[in-house]
């Protein structure tokens, strides 16, 4: 009897050919080297990758995330109240005053207080301005022409000679007089509205007033200046 086979090979092997190498480490020691240092750096990866070496529990930061400050959070925009201003509150206005029309043309001033007219006791320069019955005449004729909004020169129409206080005094008690017309001051008059009908005739020059003398209600009682009080002897009618 021949001996059992202790081998027990698969079907189809050819008996007599070369064994296959199995796969294993190189023999190179050079080769082993490498592979051994490769492997011993892959590990080290590892370890600080979980944290095993020096990692502790701190997470793995970017090092462009580790620089970067930290984001401030926007300052609340801070709005100014804006200003109120209180408007001026306007200033008044002083209501128009519209000074009184001069008389136009020859004109005659009647005394409140006589009912006597404002003529002249003469023809020559420098007759004296005086009260005479009223006959409407034109040595009783007194012509207005505006020297300014209210202020006139009067000019008698006999005459041709302006009412006038002589030399231009400011002296209470100075005459009124006619005089070749020269248009000064003392030749202008303000006609000053008193109540609703007679008026003062106020000398531009002094600011005094044209009265017959010591309150006089006669013919022939002559005219001076003295302060106004607007009493009836300074008080005309003009018509």
């Amino acid at each position: 009897m021949s001996a059992p086979d202790e081998h027990h090979d698969p079907a189809g092997t050819v008996y007599g050919a070369r064994r296959t190498t199995r796969p294993g480490l190189p023999r190179d020691p050079l080769m082993r080297f490498a592979l051994a240092a490769g492997l011993v750096g892959v590990l080290v990866g590892v370890f600080f990758a979980t944290g095993v070496l020096g990692g502790g529990d701190q997470p793995v930061v970017p090092a462009s995330a580790a620089s970067a400050p930290p984001a401030q959070p926007p300052s609340p925009e801070v709005t100014e109240p804006a200003a109120t201003t209180t408007p001026a509150a306007p200033s008044p206005t002083a209501a128009p005053t519209t000074p009184p029309a001069p008389v136009a043309g020859p004109k005659v001033f009647r005394a409140v207080a006589s009912g006597l007219c404002v003529g002249t006791d003469d023809e020559d320069e420098k007759a004296k301005a005086e009260l005479a019955g009223c006959s409407g005449g034109p040595e009783q004729q007194w012509v207005a022409n505006p020297v300014a909004p209210d202020l006139v020169t009067l000019t008698n129409a006999a005459h041709a000679q302006c009412l006038d206080v002589e030399g231009g005094s400011t002296d209470d008690g100075a005459k009124l007089q006619q005089f070749p017309c020269h248009g000064q001051a003392n030749q202008q008059w303000r006609l000053t509205p008193v109540g609703t009908g007679p008026v003062l005739l106020v000398a531009v020059h002094s600011g005094k007033c044209a009265e017959v003398k010591d309150g006089g209600t006669e013919s022939g009682d002559e005219l001076v200046q003295v302060p106004c009080t607007g009493a009836a002897p300074q008080q005309w009618t003009v018509g």
